[in-house]
C-alpha cells in the first residue's frame, strides 16, 4: 500500500492537469490520520486514467457542461486541450466505450470549445442498440494533417437544474431508460444507462357521451399477458388517505408498448366521487396509471381536461372531469348527477 500511495502522489503532482490533480489529491492523498478506503479497483482506475492523460498529450478535455435534460438527449460542451499537437483541430467526436463496444457522436467545433446534442435512445440511438451499462467517454480529435488523437473527458460534472414548469427528466420518455452523466473517483466522465421500474403512462383521455377512453404507453419492460385495469374509488380528498376498495375490473387492450381501456358510464352510476386506476399483470405486478414520463414539474397544474356530461343510464347524467394528482396519477372526478325527464 505504501509504494502504491507514493506512486499515486507522484502521478498527481507531475502528470495530471491542474483541475484533475486537485480532485485527486483531495480524494486520495490528503487523508493523513484517517483510515483510507482505497480499493484495488480504484487504484488501478487512477493509474489507467493518469496513463491515458499522458498518452493524450499530457492533458484531457474538461467538461464545461454535461447533462441529459429531456431524458434521452445528451447535451455536452467541453474545452479541448490547449496542446493537442502542432496541427489545428479539424473535427471532434465523442467516443463512449464499454468493453469492446464503441459508439461515436459528432460534436460542433468553436475555437477551443466543442459541443452538441446527441440523441441516445430514440429512433434506434446508439445506447438503445448497444444496451445498458456504464460507458466510459473520450474525445476523438481529427487534426488538419490527417492524424488522429484521443484524450480522456474529465469532470467534475456539476449541473444546475432548470427552473420553471419543467424539470430535468429522470428517464427517457420513449424507452424508459435512465441516463446519468457523472465523474467517478478518478474524474473520468461516464454515462450510465439503466432500466427503471415499469411505467403505465397516459397519453390521452377522451370523455365520450357514454364512456371514458384512456390511452397510453408503457415505459420499461412490461409483460401484458392476462393483464387488466383495476378501477378504485379514492376515499378522502388526498391521495393515499382513507381506505380504498376495488370497485371494477376493466379489460385492457395492448399493442406492443401501447395500451387502451374504457370506463363505461354505467360503472359510474350514482357515484359522486374520485376514481383512480391501476394496471395489473400476473407477470409485472401492479402499476399506477398516470403521467410519469413527462418532464412537467407539476402535472396536475399543467395538464387540464374539461368537465363533460356522461350518460350513466338512459335517464341519468353524471359530470366527469379527468385530472391528475400532484404525483401524476390519473384521477377521474365525478360530480353533480342529474335525472333526465
Amino acid at each position: 500500500m505504501g509504494r502504491t500511495l507514493v506512486t499515486l502522489r507522484r502521478i498527481a503532482s507531475e502528470r495530471l492537469p491542474s483541475a484533475f490533480r486537485e480532485r485527486f489529491r483531495e480524494r486520495f492523498c490528503e487523508t493523513e490520520g484517517r483510515e483510507r478506503a482505497f480499493t484495488r479497483a480504484a487504484r488501478m482506475a487512477s493509474i489507467r486514467s493518469a496513463v491515458a492523460v499522458r498518452r493524450g498529450g499530457g492533458e484531457g478535455a474538461s467538461v464545461t457542461y454535461a447533462g441529459v435534460l429531456d431524458g434521452g438527449t445528451l447535451n455536452l460542451q467541453v474545452r479541448l486541450p490547449s496542446r493537442a499537437g502542432h496541427a489545428p483541430v479539424r473535427a471532434v467526436r465523442l467516443v463512449a466505450g464499454r468493453g469492446r463496444r464503441r459508439w461515436r457522436g459528432d460534436l460542433d467545433l468553436d475555437g477551443d470549445l466543442a459541443g452538441g446534442a446527441i440523441r441516445l435512445s430514440e429512433d434506434g440511438g446508439p445506447l438503445s442498440r448497444l444496451g445498458t451499462g456504464l460507458w466510459r467517454t473520450r474525445i476523438e480529435l481529427t487534426l488538419a494533417d490527417g492524424s488522429g488523437l484521443e484524450v480522456p473527458l474529465l469532470g467534475p460534472v456539476a449541473n444546475v437544474l432548470p427552473a420553471g414548469p419543467t424539470v430535468a427528466a429522470s428517464l427517457c420518455p420513449r424507452t424508459g431508460t435512465v441516463y446519468t452523466v457523472d465523474a467517478g473517483l478518478t474524474g473520468h466522465v461516464t454515462i450510465s444507462a439503466s432500466r427503471p421500474a415499469p411505467q403505465a403512462h397516459v397519453t390521452g383521455v377522451i370523455a365520450d357521451w357514454d364512456r371514458v377512453v384512456v390511452e397510453g404507453r408503457f415505459g420499461g419492460t412490461v409483460r401484458t399477458a392476462g393483464a387488466e385495469v383495476l378501477m378504485r374509488r379514492l376515499e378522502g380528498r388526498l391521495e393515499g388517505r382513507g381506505g380504498r376498495e376495488v370497485c371494477h375490473r376493466l379489460p385492457v387492450t395492448t399493442d406492443g408498448a401501447l395500451f387502451r381501456f374504457e370506463v363505461p358510464g354505467g360503472s359510474l352510476a350514482g357515484a359522486e366521487t374520485t376514481w383512480v386506476f391501476e394496471f395489473v399483470s400476473p407477470w409485472t405486478g401492479t402499476l399506477k396509471v398516470g403521467r410519469f414520463l413527462d418532464d412537467f414539474r407539476h402535472p396536475h397544474r399543467v395538464v387540464h381536461h374539461e368537465r363533460r356530461p356522461l350518460a350513466t343510464s338512459e335517464r341519468s347524467l353524471l359530470y366527469v372531469r379527468p385530472g391528475y394528482s400532484p404525483a401524476g396519477r390519473l384521477q377521474l372526478s365525478c360530480s353533480h348527477s342529474e335525472e333526465l325527464p
